[in-house]
């Protein structure tokens, strides 16, 4: 199952939460990314349908092994491509939102060529 954009903002969502919180409830996602609890209660229907998490009977999210991996290369690109706007002089607000866009639509064959190619210029630079 293909993720859409919104469906990856909820994982990475429920990814980062995770980090911070420890346990995570639908309420927690509405209110980190600003939406509706309906929303939130739609879009992780989803996510149990493709695989991506479960709910238990206390109403936590757990992301399955197949979300997590999925949520930590979307919150990987986001991170990567924040700090390379914040590096090239963007603000913090902008790189923030401007990551969440590319995070998206660059293809993991990209990402990957990218993230050699930036090693490989740090790597000339220090010599």
């Amino acid at each position: 199952m293909k993720l859409h954009e919104s469906g990856e903002d909820y994982l990475e969502a429920i990814f980062v939460l995770q980090q911070t919180k420890g346990m995570v409830r639908s309420v927690d996602v509405s209110q980190h990314l600003g939406v509706k609890k309906p929303s939130v209660c739609h879009a992780v229907s989803i996510l149990e349908q493709g695989g991506f998490l479960i709910k238990d009977e206390d109403h936590f999210l757990h992301l399955t092994e197949r979300g997590k991996e999925t949520a930590e290369a979307i919150y990987e690109r986001h991170c990567y491509f924040k700090n390379w706007l914040i590096e090239a002089g963007v603000e913090d607000a902008t790189a923030e939102q401007e990551a969440c866009r590319i995070e998206h639509d660059i293809s993991e064959q990209s990402f990957q060529k990218l993230k050699r190619w930036k090693e490989r210029e740090l790597c000339r630079n220090k010599w």
